[in-house]
């Protein structure tokens, strides 16, 4: 657990803030820290210190995971994996950086698998203040919260909860997602390849593209989308469209549902035949600014 002055940065509004210069937020910070909540923003001090990575322990987790078949058979078939454990890595966010460009869904719950297996029960809780931009491979054993939007473009991997004030969106296939425990955000985004091994709640989730897969225990949210991106999850929804119902938007009946449950702002006249059509780039810049996409209800 980090004590005071290993959480004295937090980021706002993407700038590191100095918060003993500042003092306004000291106290804050030091309840913060004796309750085990971590204030760590992108580019602070302490996140340039990337958590050490035992392969020792890994490897035990490897063996473990042999007792099931399943995980048995899908290591002894992937040479990457097994080279994977053969290399020593020097931290956490180096060891799932294989993560990126892998091309193999399976990857992420296995390596998650193997994180939470070596690190026990040493979890913490992490908060990032502000809008978060995410280029570099990230890793936290434990709780995240993101009191701001979320950017992630790069492998991804928090082995509890994920919480997000505000939009998350991924940028496959640089970005990998993995999560251990739920995810909950205003509006999810996802068009790379997003493995959430609890549940997902947002207002809105858009998965895009159909090179990646979007997988969960539940979805829950007012509106999901599979537009040509393959969603393996149990989906309770106001509205729902899946892959074969919306076809890229030109189902039949698509459009005339979703004018009648959305503003006029995130639609755009089609240049192939005119019709007004949801424009899914419109959708997220609404959401992504904080306002409203659904039409009131009487």
């Amino acid at each position: 657990m980090a004590d005071a002055e290993e959480a004295q940065h937090v980021e706002q509004g993407g700038l590191p803030v100095d918060v003993k210069a500042a003092g306004v937020h000291q106290e804050r910070i030091q309840l913060l820290a004796e309750s085990g909540d971590m204030i760590l923003p992108e580019h602070s001090k302490e996140q340039r210190r990337p958590l050490h990575i035992d392969m020792d322990a890994i490897r035990r987790a490897a063996k473990e995971l042999h007792g099931d078949s399943s995980p048995k058979r899908f290591l002894e078939q992937s040479p990457t994996l097994q080279k994977l454990l053969e290399y020593t890595h020097d931290s956490y966010p180096d060891f799932i950086a294989a993560l990126k460009h892998s091309g193999v869904p399976d990857y992420a719950p296995w390596m998650l698998e193997l994180c939470q297996r070596a690190l026990g029960d040493t979890c913490s809780t992490r908060t990032l203040v502000g809008e978060q931009k995410l280029r570099e491979p990230f890793f936290h054993h434990g709780d995240l919260i993101v009191q701001g939007r979320l950017q992630v473009f790069c492998p991804f991997v928090v082995t509890g909860s994920l919480t997000v004030d505000g939009c998350m969106a991924d940028a496959g296939p640089d970005s990998n997602v993995a999560v251990g425990g739920n995810v909950n955000a205003h509006a999810v985004h996802t068009d790379g390849e997003m493995y959430v091994n609890g549940d997902i709640e947002a207002e809105v989730i858009y998965g895009y593209y159909n090179d990646h897969t979007l997988r969960a225990s539940t979805i829950c949210a007012r509106l999901v989308i599979e537009d040509e991106h393959y969603t393996e999850a149990d989906v309770e929804a106001d509205v729902h469209f899946d892959l074969d119902t919306y076809q890229q938007g030109y189902g039949e009946g698509v459009q005339e549902q979703l004018r009648e449950v959305l503003v006029d702002e995130v639609f755009t006249q089609d240049d192939d035949d005119d019709e007004i059509r949801l424009d899914h780039q419109a959708l997220y810049s609404q959401l992504w600014e904080g306002k409203s996409v659904f039409r009131p209800v009487d």
